[in-house]
């Protein structure tokens, strides 16, 4: 089977390792995929609808394999550049990832060929439209992530339950900005703290992601609002990821909302600087501050490696 990027048909076991939304190479998010994810390392790959017996969670089965921080993968749809996409993390499935899919739609540039690609993405959460464009040996991606939705907001009361959960105090909140969730396709409770916070914060409780789903959150994103730059893990506090659009795109809208950002004006987050791997997320809020009605992410994606998966691999056929 041919690997992404040689212009050949799409087979159903092809991965492709990329860097999207770093600084540098080798910088930014590791993630994966049996289909595409910023300049940060990804894997993605392309796939035809698996025929095995066990097809319906090789996906997951996969993901573990690989040991990204997330992995998407492909269905072609009868539409030309429209794909099926599902993203999966090494414990569950998601209805969206930002950059994953940044990732994706560079794999399918570089299939593809030409000076600029457009392709949409058919995710849990929704379709999300994608341009990319050749920069260099690399590609700057931008993907339209919809209006962003506004959840509830803690109580005062509530707060330093919440700060305590991540090693913090009331000292370390910044009070321009309320504890509250927003979503661009995944919810997030975003925590607003001063710079000096942010390199303090961790989380210390055991059951976070029960009581995140109780406010109708899936993750928490800790946001130090002047300096620009968050930070976010898996629930269990294990692995910190190093640059997350779909936490990027909401946590921009609320420095809007807030008036923290101006409209017009592109916003940087940053993410991955304590982990060594940094990375920047550009975002662009269309709208009024009173009625956001769009959120586009941009970031650099650059290709590592590609390869292949055995057919019994891939199709969750194969026997040991």
């Amino acid at each position: 089977m041919s690997e992404v990027g040689q212009g050949e048909r799409i087979g159903n076991r092809i991965a492709c390792l990329f860097d999207a939304a770093a600084q540098l190479l080798f910088g930014g998010d590791e993630q994966a995929g049996i289909s595409p994810g910023r300049r940060v390392r990804v894997r993605a790959a392309v796939r035809q609808r698996p025929r095995g017996r066990n097809h319906r969670d090789s996906p997951q089965r996969l993901t573990c394999e690989l040991r990204q921080f997330e992995t998407i993968f492909l269905v072609p749809t009868a539409t030309p550049s429209s794909y099926e996409a599902r993203v999966f993390t090494m414990e569950e499935e998601l209805p969206f990832a930002g950059h994953p899919s940044l990732g994706a739609a560079a794999v399918l540039h570089k299939r593809a060929g030409g000076r600029r690609y457009e392709c949409r993405l058919e995710l849990p959460s929704g379709m999300v439209e994608l341009a990319s464009e050749r920069s260099g040996a690399g590609f700057e991606v931008t993907m339209q992530q919809g209006r962003p939705e506004f959840g509830i907001t803690i109580a005062p009361e509530a707060e330093g339950e919440w700060l305590a959960a991540f090693g913090l105090d009331g000292g370390d909140r910044d009070r321009r900005m309320p504890l509250c969730v927003a979503s661009t396709g995944l919810p997030y409770l975003f925590l607003p703290v001063t710079g000096d916070a942010l390199s303090k914060a961790r989380i210390t409780i055991g059951d976070l992601e029960q009581r995140l789903a109780e406010i109708g959150a899936k993750f928490a994103y800790v946001l130090d609002a002047e300096g620009r730059e968050g930070r976010t893990w898996d629930n269990h506090g294990l692995v910190e990821d190093v640059a997350t659009g779909s936490a990027a795109g909401p946590a921009a809208s609320l420095l809007v909302k807030h008036g923290l950002a101006d409209i017009g004006k592109p916003i940087v987050i940053r993410q991955g600087r304590f982990v060594g791997r940094p990375s920047e997320m550009q975002l662009d809020i269309m709208g009024a501050r009173e009625r956001i009605t769009g959120v586009a992410l941009s970031g650099s994606v650059a290709m590592v490696a590609a390869g292949q998966f055995d057919a019994g691999v891939a199709d969750g056929t194969g026997t040991r």
